[in-house]
């Protein structure tokens, strides 16, 4: 897929190999020869300098619905925006807004990966600078809490429903 250089907006893209990067993520691909992701791999240019967070743009990151169990979904590998979303008991909405800011803040990198059947897929991928958040969130046991806050607003969710449907019945039988 070749570079479209007349479009100019925050999230242009370019196209290495069969993996392609977004420009608003802030850092590089994995090896433009590899067909699939490799999480441990170092995807970063050796000549290319380390990027720098702003602990306090981090900070305020993380106060927002959503960074945090994110931040924790992502500590064990590469993920794709549904598998991020499906995990969350929050909207799609928050979801994309938190993994777009997450990126934009150097947390994590967004890229494309083309799979030889076709296609592509957009994954998340931790930065390394955000792996001691992740270590962190781990150790909170974040993923398994947000979990069960999942688990528990669907069961909320659905004795809401089944009582609305009770008294929808009742009143039909009135």
């Amino acid at each position: 897929m070749p570079n479209d250089t007349s479009n100019t907006s925050d999230d242009e893209t370019e196209t290495v190999g069969n993996l392609e990067k977004t420009s608003n993520s802030g850092s590089e691909y994995p090896d433009k020869n590899s067909k699939s992701v490799d999480a441990t791999e170092d995807t970063k240019p050796d000549d290319e300098p380390e990027t720098e967070i702003d602990h306090q743009k981090v900070r305020d990151f993380f106060q927002k619905k959503g960074a945090v169990e994110i931040l924790a979904q992502l500590a064990d590998g590469p993920k794709r925006f549904s598998e991020i979303d499906d995990a969350l008991a929050v909207s799609h909405g928050t979801v994309a807004s938190r993994l777009t800011e997450g990126a934009k803040t150097g947390l994590w990198k967004e890229y494309f990966q083309y799979p030889d059947d076709g296609g592509k897929i957009k994954l998340y991928q931790l930065n390394p600078e955000a792996e001691d958040l992740a270590e962190i969130a781990q150790h909170n046991n974040i993923a398994e809490t947000t979990e069960r806050k999942r688990q528990a607003t669907e069961q909320h969710a659905d004795a809401v429903s089944n009582f609305q449907d009770e008294i929808k019945t009742d009143d039909s039988e009135t």
